[in-house]
């Protein structure tokens, strides 16, 4: 049986213990078993408090396998993942599952908010999996909170509909999710907005990283690789004029082969960055 939740398992003898003093406090008008409750009650607010740490000890140390369906989903929608040796792939899926664990989703809605579905979850947490590989902080930990909207959305900050915005102060990742969605499986029509989230999370995570130097005429460079204007990215995007960084990591991940080839000087830079091995 695999445990996905070994807090769970922590919990349970003291709730067994606990139940056992609500009995017979119950039946004991003098309530002699009342301050042994709090022993049990004590430890069960610890284990509340820190279920995400206990949960992730459990699997950092027990790893639990990927299931057939989202493997298929990696080798479909990740270019890279294919070329990871057997070691690195047994990381990364390994990274998969704790990531999931370590992070919140969540999906937004009119009047409340939603759980986002497992699948949509494994396919977003690919993405900063496949950019930390060589990183101990493959969590992201400035980024604690992912939120998906339905559709593009204006926020406080920016007051017009969007499809990106991310807040390190905050620790948030948020994104329209029927964008990312057409994009992971429409690759050439579609500008992948999830991926370029976590592509600016990553740079506000990691901003001493040896970035190569950009410039306006690199546009001509994303627009050669991806087969599709400048505008129409801006226009996914939902702003005016972006920082270009991010479209450029993006290009380089999902359009390795033509990215090498239209800018090979800033494909270096990012090789260094994010070597595969």
């Amino acid at each position: 049986m695999k445990i996905y939740r070994f807090s769970r398992f922590v919990a349970l003898p003291f709730i067994i213990i606990l139940a056992f003093f609500v009995f017979n406090i119950l039946n004991d008008v003098e309530y002699q078993y009342f301050a042994w409750a709090l022993f049990p009650i004590t430890f069960l607010v610890l284990i509340y408090l820190f279920q995400p740490q206990i949960d992730y000890w459990w699997l950092d140390r027990n790893p639990i396998e990927i299931e057939p369906k989202v493997l298929t989903m990696l080798k479909d929608t990740n270019p890279r993942y294919m070329s990871f040796s057997e070691k690195d792939t047994r990381e990364f899926n390994k990274r998969m599952v704790l990531y999931l664990q370590g992070k919140a989703f969540t999906a937004k809605g009119m009047e409340q908010d939603f759980e986002v579905p497992y699948d949509v979850r494994n396919m977003l947490a690919q993405i900063p999996v496949t950019m930390t590989m060589n990183k101990k902080d493959f969590l992201l930990k400035e980024f604690d909170r992912i939120i998906v909207y339905k559709h593009a959305f204006p926020s406080p900050r920016f007051k017009f509909l969007h499809t990106v915005e991310t807040h390190s102060e905050d620790g948030l990742i948020i994104f329209a999710l029927d964008h990312a969605e057409a994009a992971f499986f429409n690759p050439d029509q579609y500008y992948n907005v999830a991926w370029h989230a976590f592509a600016e999370a990553y740079t506000k995570n990691f901003p001493n990283e040896s970035y190569p130097d950009i410039k306006e005429d690199d546009w001509k460079k994303v627009e050669t690789t991806l087969g599709y204007p400048k505008e129409s990215i801006l226009k996914t995007l939902g702003f005016e004029s972006i920082d270009l960084m991010p479209i450029l990591i993006t290009c380089y991940f999902l359009k390795t082969k033509e990215f090498k080839s239209a800018a090979p000087i800033i494909s270096k830079s990012f090789d260094n960055i994010f070597p595969t091995n």
